[in-house]
């Protein structure tokens, strides 16, 4: 994928389970959080002040729990996601990195970052996923919806989609756009790949999920296709659905992340996005433009649909942005903008 030397950074997210070479892996001791990194330089422990249950989900489609532990310096994972991260700062990030921790066995070149909004709702990690390291979007369990009031997914929302899918050879992975319609009994449609549609592309329905208060199971064609959870409410509420799709001849998982649908208006200032390319700059966004060091990128907004904002590259291939006033940035593109079979590419990250 090429987008024009730093930007390629940011808005490339070279997906382990599409035989990205995670170069990092998640520690898995636990204790001392100090000392001395791969570089054999001395670091000081970075603490992250959120104390609650966390729901972690990797990029990949694995869901599970985390908490921060032994004063902030410590993240555990646990359920279907394992691992453990001993934080670390880097003393050579520039702002808003360096609100963010690395984990203790990576580098200031190549470790994704651990890092929560200050309010705490959102957050983003990274851990180790059929031996690969994966992004992890994390989300604050006393944030969550509960899963007895259905009304609290209505709406529609603007969503970005990443998906790998076994059911070809090899198989594919790829990014799409789409408009989801919830109503206040949980039945769902979506267009996918366009603002509205005379038929709809998919529909189906949400219900609560045994044995959670706050996850949602969401069903399409008598299956249970993914795993639902809402975020917040009103204009700051984010819809977070991970996929695990047996139903289609092969197996589809991923995560899907959408926003109410609005005009492009991102909350302005700069991201901590987690990549598996190895380079870690903050991202600045605008109304009309992204900013990466000394380069200043233009942006179409509500194209192709409405809550979107895009980047075209000279290849052909468009760069998708959704945010929300909550904090929330996502990317993501196809190369060639070839919906059907990708590669696609990925990002999320949050405003520390």
């Amino acid at each position: 994928m090429k987008f024009h030397i730093v930007v390629a950074s940011l808005f490339v997210l070279a997906l382990s389970a599409c035989g990205g070479n995670g170069s990092n892996t998640a520690s898995t001791n636990s204790g001392n959080s100090s000392g001395g990194n791969s570089n054999g330089t001395a670091t000081t422990t970075c603490t992250i002040a959120n104390t609650h249950p966390l729901i972690a989900l990797a990029l990949t489609g694995g869901a599970g729990t985390a908490q921060f532990s032994n004063g902030g310096t410590t993240l555990a994972y646990s359920g279907n996601l394992s691992g453990t991260l001993n934080l670390v700062q880097d003393a050579n990030a520039p702002a808003p990195l360096n609100k963010a921790c690395m984990d203790s066995t990576g580098n200031s070149s190549t470790s994704m970052r651990t890092v929560m909004q200050s309010n705490g709702a959102l957050g983003l990690s990274h851990t180790v996923v059929n031996g690969a390291d994966q992004p992890v979007f994390l989300m604050d369990t006393t944030a969550l919806a509960s899963n007895t009031n259905l009304g609290a997914l209505q709406g529609t929302y603007t969503v970005l989609r990443y998906q790998h899918d076994t059911g070809s050879t090899p198989a594919q992975t790829r990014m799409s756009y789409a408009t989801i319609t919830i109503d206040n009994l949980g039945n769902w449609s979506m267009c996918k790949n366009t603002s509205t549609c005379s038929t709809a592309t998919a529909t189906g329905t949400f219900a609560a999920h045994s044995g959670s208060s706050y996850a949602f199971d969401l069903s399409s064609g008598g299956l249970v296709r993914a795993t639902a959870f809402m975020v917040g409410a009103g204009a700051n509420s984010t819809l977070v659905v991970t996929e695990n799709d047996t139903g289609g001849g092969g197996i589809v998982t991923g995560m899907w992340l959408g926003v109410p649908q609005a005009a492009w208006n991102p909350l302005a200032g700069s991201y901590v996005l987690n990549t598996t390319d190895g380079i870690q700059n903050p991202l600045t966004a605008s109304q009309q433009n992204l900013i990466v060091k000394s380069q200043n990128i233009p942006l179409t907004a509500n194209t192709p649909i409405t809550g979107i904002a895009t980047a075209s590259v000279s290849d052909g291939t468009v760069n998708y942005l959704i945010s929300s006033p909550a904090g929330l940035l996502v990317t993501g593109n196809n190369s060639g903008n070839n919906f059907a079979n990708g590669p696609a590419y990925f990002s999320f990250g949050v405003m520390p």
